[in-house]
């Protein structure tokens, strides 16, 4: 090979002087698709540069927009939460109406559940629960329920939901609210149970210091009690077991299956299930005889129309209760819906203290505090934790159109080759400075492979 040739494939491993052994016809082309390359280089860095601060701007109103709109549904959630409670309370506890049967009015809300979502999934049928379509279309069109997922799936979950309901409202014809309140706050720890159980959720140091702080916060709100009664702690304890089994087959319901993918159809679905299950127990343990004698006594004593409306009104607000706390747990996670619901104990608890004048003392206070600011700690990390995934999420999207632009300036110069004569494939591939200069044994190689 002669000097020039040497010379000329030299040349092609400085970016600085690449141009320096092609002709002058050539060298021109060269330069005019290298400042074109450039150019694009500049434009593309200029609108990476300008996407980054869209993109975290973007990002911020995503989580802004998600953090809203489960704002709203925790206060909707909270509204009609507080609002059962302070009814179960006057109307079930001897200091105030003292209509003893809470497991036969219980079952009456699911009626009025059930009357509700029918309504609802009538109104809008985009809300009713679909078969998927099979792939095969001489195949047969799978059900949309079959036995068994009824009776595994269904069947637990209504009853699980109506012995938690149940048995709470039944303890509070003995305990007080504040009390009944802090003992369904141990409901946090069946929730983990159940959620590590059914791999609904994967455990944490952060998220098990943070529960840990706040179930002490808990147990200080308790230690002040001084009316205890053993039977209606037993209840409501009872009452959180039931709880969080039916949280986390909840969880599962939502997720894995088309006839409970709102909480509508859920409701459909699962309150024919709680009201047999609560009216069959109220047979037994309150007794047919006693109801009708307390019905006919409450009419008396209210007159027909109140009496009517205190039984069923309370099952609209249960409703919207449940539509508002299924939906948050759509949007979420079984975790992050039980530790917004230990503030709203503490909201709770706040308001029996005003409405029945509930005493708290210091040690209940202090515990109080601890819970608001290991709920604040929580809230702090989820926050965080959205804002990375919204901006890791826009990233990969960009990354994909970038790719998409990569490839498309890769292939125009090999269509092209620079050196068409010289009897080599030369790699036209953009490379960066760093590439040319790693490798300085790559002239000589160059060069030995010619001769």
């Amino acid at each position: 090979m002669s000097d020039s040739s040497e010379h000329e494939l030299d040349a092609f491993d400085s970016d600085d002087d690449v141009e320096s052994g092609l002709p002058t016809e050539e060298r021109r082309k060269f330069l005019q698709k290298q400042r074109r390359r450039n150019d694009l280089e500049s434009r593309i860095a200029g609108v990476a540069g300008r996407l980054s601060q869209e993109e975290k701007k973007e990002a911020d109103k995503n989580v802004l927009r998600e953090l809203g709109a489960n704002a709203v549904l925790i206060g909707l959630w909270y509204f009609f939460s507080l609002s059962i409670s302070l009814y179960n309370k006057w109307m079930f506890s001897s200091d105030n109406l003292n209509f003893h049967f809470p497991l036969f009015t219980t079952s009456l809300h699911m009626v009025v559940q059930f009357l509700l979502a029918s309504t609802v999934l009538l109104i809008f049928p985009s809300l009713r629960p679909t078969t998927a379509t099979p792939h095969d279309k001489h195949a047969p069109p799978k059900p949309l329920l079959t036995p068994i997922f009824y009776l595994t799936r269904l069947v637990p979950c209504g009853t699980t939901t109506s012995l938690d309901i149940g048995l709470g409202n039944a303890s509070l014809q003995t305990i007080t609210l504040t009390f009944y309140t802090m003992c369904k706050s141990s409901v946090l720890i069946f929730v983990l149970i159940f959620a590590f159980l059914f791999r609904l959720e994967q455990p944490s140091l952060k998220l098990i210091l943070i529960i840990f702080s706040m179930t002490t916060g808990v147990v200080m709100m308790v230690f002040g009690e001084t009316a205890f009664q053993l039977g209606g702690f037993l209840l409501a304890i009872s009452a959180s077991f039931f709880s969080g089994f039916r949280w986390a087959l909840t969880q599962i319901l939502l997720l894995r299956h088309p006839a409970t993918s709102n909480p509508f159809a859920t409701m459909f679905f699962l309150a024919p299930i709680m009201f047999v299950t609560l009216f069959t127990i109220a047979l037994f343990s309150e007794g047919p005889s006693e109801v009708v004698v307390g019905l006919q006594l409450l009419a008396h004593n209210l007159g027909t129309a109140k009496a009517v409306l205190l039984m069923f009104v309370p099952g609209v607000l249960a409703f919207c209760m449940i539509a508002s706390e299924f939906t948050l747990l759509q949007r979420t996670n079984v975790v992050t819906l039980s530790i917004c619901g230990i503030f709203k104990e503490v909201v709770t608890i706040g308001a029996a203290g005003i409405v029945f004048h509930d005493e708290l003392s210091v040690i209940n206070i202090s515990g109080l505090l601890v819970t608001i600011v290991s709920i604040a700690c929580y809230n702090y990390m989820k926050i965080s934790k959205m804002r990375k995934e919204a901006r890791e999420s826009l990233s990969k999207k960009d990354e994909g159109g970038n790719t998409a632009r990569d490839d498309a300036y890769v292939e125009e110069p090999a269509r092209e080759p620079l050196m068409k004569n010289s009897g080599h494939e030369e790699d036209t591939t953009p490379r960066k400075r760093s590439n040319s200069t790693s490798q300085p044994g790559s002239s000589s190689r160059t060069r030995k492979a010619s001769k």
